[in-house]
């Protein structure tokens, strides 16, 4: 038995376990969640930890007579165990949930479909990563780098039932490498090769590229006053943004409260460049399509397009107390599986196409400076460059900008690159994170810097 199709029986048995011990009355929504990973930590381009990790949980919501509670469950493996755990779960959310007050905006799980979802990955040999991974890394130690980071790969899961019948479930195979290439004057170079399928030449690839940027970082630092600059944002470095989309972002219940920072689009009085374009695409395989009760959100939905808002996210609560529809968006409302339009900027020419200005591949700490009128902040990292007629000339001190959204993707906005890449999530903290964004890369006018 595979990986996957061992943490779809867990799946299975905690579902017909907790289904099969509800009372007349109540009602369930279950969440799964679980990966087989094969994880390797390194530094000086040398195995410093390697291993495996296999974990599931259960996460579950209990409703009755208007009142609802959310449990959970680690799942250990053992048949035995994991219904005992799963039965005290439920025993003890009946006996809390008697305590809380009624909830006049509740939702029920009433989607009853079922769904099954692999996406299989080619995944490199788990028994060969130190060859795989550190092998092409001489490449960078070369120019001086201590290379380190962590690459993870394998199978990650997830499930949804309810009570009304709904069981879907999702597995993919995907992997990360996750590395930076330290030089002994501190400055870094950081980026990170994902996706379902490896490819040795394009990892060798990613890192050549790499190596300009080192030899600029080599020279000493380019000290840039405060004001407005020509800039290219790579895809690791666009990745940040994403998240203001999802929080004060376009979720429906935060348009209807005033706390988004997109209403401004939505009312008209703001708009993007015709050059934006975002949707949630699914196809992409690093998330389910499913929600928490089960229901299944469209492949695809068009949030953005041609710089106009023409849809938010609504979850069937949001349905409910605003009379809007559904689109099979979670309670919280957030961007899942992202994917910013492409364009016609050849990667080839992007240094050409900048001309004189900073290229940005990364980017640190954001945060809404004004959320009214979408303005957030944040700084420079890693390796960010100042470049002169198309050549890399130097690497920059770090500054801090403050913009709006609304001018970075408007009026600034020039260009956007033709090839898009996959950015995912790296984190691992409770699991291997399972999101991910398709984001190109993007050119843009008077990018404003503050210190």
């Amino acid at each position: 038995m595979s990986k996957a199709s061992e943490l779809e029986a867990r799946f299975g048995r905690a579902c017909d376990l907790l289904m099969g011990e509800l009372a007349s009355g109540e009602s369930l929504s279950v969440e799964f969640a679980g990966e087989s990973s094969t994880f390797m930590r390194f530094n000086g381009a040398k195995v410093r930890q390697i291993g495996e990790v296999d974990k599931a949980s259960v996460d579950f919501k209990y409703y009755r007579d208007g009142k609802t509670i959310a449990s959970s469950v680690t799942l250990g493996g053992n048949e035995a165990e994991d219904i005992e755990r799963s039965a005290h779960a439920l025993t003890r959310a009946r006996r809390e949930a008697a305590l809380l007050p009624e909830d006049p905006y509740q939702t029920l799980p009433s989607a009853a479909g079922q769904s099954k979802e692999s996406f299989s990955g080619r995944l490199p040999d788990a028994t060969r990563l130190p060859e795989e991974i550190l092998a092409p890394a001489d490449l960078l130690a070369k120019a001086g780098a201590d290379y380190v980071g962590i690459h993870s790969q394998g199978p990650l899961c997830r499930g949804a039932a309810n009570s009304s019948g709904a069981r879907h479930w999702f597995a993919t195979e995907t992997f990360a490498t996750d590395y930076s290439a330290y030089l002994p004057n501190g400055k870094a170079v950081k980026s990170c090769y994902a996706g379902r399928d490896w490819d040795g030449a394009e990892y060798r690839r990613r890192l050549e590229a790499e190596k300009p940027k080192l030899e600029a970082l080599a020279k000493p630092e380019k000290i840039l006053a405060p004001g407005e600059y020509r800039v290219y944002l790579a895809p690791d470095a666009l990745n940040e943004f994403i998240g203001f989309f999802s929080w004060n972002g376009l979720s429906e219940r935060d348009m209807r409260e005033g706390e988004s920072a997109w209403l401004a689009l939505r009312e008209g009085r703001k708009s993007l460049s015709p050059k934006f374009g975002l949707s949630q695409d699914f196809s992409l395989g690093v998330q389910p399509r499913f929600n928490e009760l089960g229901e299944v959100a469209p492949e695809t939905l068009s949030l953005i397009k041609g710089g106009k808002l023409v849809n938010t996210f609504v979850s069937a609560r949001s349905a409910k107390q605003y009379g809007a529809v559904s689109n099979a968006s979670p309670e919280g409302e957030y961007l899942r599986s992202g994917a910013i339009a492409g364009g016609d900027l050849a990667e080839e020419k992007i240094l050409e196409t900048l001309g004189t200005g900073l290229y940005v591949s990364n980017l640190h700490y954001l945060n809404w400076s004004d959320n009214d009128s979408a303005r957030i902040t944040g700084m420079t990292r890693f390796a960010c460059v100042w470049v002169e007629n198309g050549k890399i000339v130097a690497p920059i001190k770090d500054m801090r900008f403050d913009e709006s959204l609304f001018n970075l993707w408007g009026d600034k906005l020039e260009a956007v690159t033709a090839k898009r890449s996959l950015v995912v999530e790296t984190g691992s903290y409770f699991l291997r994170a399972l999101e991910g964004s398709l984001l190109p890369g993007m050119l843009i006018e008077g990018f404003t810097f503050t210190l």
